[in-house]
């Protein structure tokens, strides 16, 4: 009797745990050119609207612009339109190109979703302007009134003049606060993408308030701002890079305390897919994907590093409860003890999904809940999402 509950016992627990995982909702939506409004599936969902709501994706160039967003408590799919013809028709001095009959009808892009917020009655975006006959581009920061439906921000952040062949542009969004109604995002250009070696990155982080944008930050860097992670409460915001450990090029982090004007530069490792606040924003987490190293930061001390290594293929780091943080693998959630940073369980994803995995674009609502997205489950192309609540 002893040796069958010590051969049975370790089985029980495990199931346990996996039986304690609830799915709030699943859902796939593939992307669909052939309706209209289109839609079309992106990378990297997101939460938004308070945590009720996931960004999906946004309308095809051709057709009207638009967003697309999960209401993870309705379970339905909900589309929202931006007004960007509307604005251009009354303000077509200030912009390069025109409407066109054919094919990409506006000369205006959401060129990076940042927030939707009906709490607040706030929109944010960064806009792409430019026109097929024109080497040239403008990049502007659009803010949105929910309630009257209408563009009232218009803010320039950038051009990249018709004589320059080089340059590319890239954004992402940061985050965003109800407390004080207040969204954060990056913008940067490279000014030769075929150089890695130069310090040729011109990168800002932008604060939006009471449709008031301000630029916070600028710096030089070799590296595109990547994975970008808030932390509110303390208004802590990490911007990473992206190299993989083979190259060598010593991938930087940089760490900025908004009510203090700290920037940090520091040592993170290669392919950070996994970045996370613990939840008084003591402690910053990284793990790396090709390597499965993690490093846990003292963001008062940033040379005060824990390091220890997990498992490689994981997508994101975070927090869907507290004591609980879970790197999320293409073989499973493997969940770690915040301080020890030793593991505590492990929830296979063959439980979710019955093919092959790769979970790439999975999001967390911290403390809360985590949208975990298996982009090879539906071989159609919508991806296989399934919303989980901790025990």
């Amino acid at each position: 009797m002893i040796r069958f509950l010590f051969f049975y016992l370790p089985i029980l627990l495990f199931s346990f745990s996996l039986s304690a995982q609830k799915v709030e909702s699943e859902f796939s939506f593939a992307t669909d050119f052939n309706v209209r409004p289109t839609f079309v599936e992106g990378n990297q969902p997101f939460f938004v609207n308070g945590g009720k709501w996931l960004y999906l994706g946004r309308t095809a160039d051709f057709d009207e612009p638009g967003l697309y967003f999960y209401d993870t408590e309705s379970k339905t799919r909900i589309y929202r339109s931006v007004p960007l013809e509307s604005y251009y028709n009354t303000h077509v001095a200030e912009f390069v190109g025109q409407i066109e009959t054919k094919g990409k009808r506006l000369p205006l892009t959401i060129y990076e979703f940042l927030f939707y917020d009906e709490t607040t009655g706030r929109a944010g975006f960064v806009i792409e302007n430019k026109h097929k006959s024109l080497d040239s581009k403008r990049y502007f920061f659009m803010g949105m009134n929910l309630s009257s439906n209408a563009i009232d921000v218009v803010e320039p952040i950038f051009e990249i003049t018709e004589d320059d062949k080089k340059s590319f542009a890239i954004s992402s969004a940061i985050g965003y606060s109800q407390e004080d109604n207040t969204g954060y995002f990056s913008f940067a250009v490279d000014a030769d993408l075929k150089d890695d070696e130069s310090e040729d990155v011109t990168a800002f982080i932008y604060k939006i308030q009471n449709q008031n944008l301000t630029k916070l930050k600028e710096y030089k860097s070799k590296f595109y701002p990547y994975t970008p992670e808030f932390h509110p409460e303390s208004k802590q915001i990490l911007i990473a890079c992206y190299t993989e450990a083979f190259q060598k090029r010593n991938p930087m982090g940089y760490l900025y305390k908004v009510e203090t004007n700290s920037f940090q530069e520091f040592s993170i490792p290669s392919t950070p897919y996994g970045i996370s606040f613990s939840k008084n924003g003591k402690y910053l987490y990284m793990a790396a994907a090709d390597t499965g190293e993690v490093r846990m930061y003292n963001t008062d001390n940033l040379s005060d590093v824990k390091k220890a290594k997990w498992g490689t293929h994981g997508h994101k780091l975070g927090f869907w409860k507290e004591g609980e943080l879970v790197w999320v693998r293409n073989s499973g959630l493997h969940i770690y003890d915040p301080l020890t940073l030793k593991q505590k369980k492990v929830i296979p994803t063959k439980k979710f999904y019955k093919n092959h995995v790769n979970v790439s674009g999975s999001v967390f609502l911290p403390f809360r809940k985590l949208l975990l997205r298996n982009i090879l489950e539906d071989p159609t192309g919508g991806a296989a999402n399934r919303v989980l609540l901790a025990d």
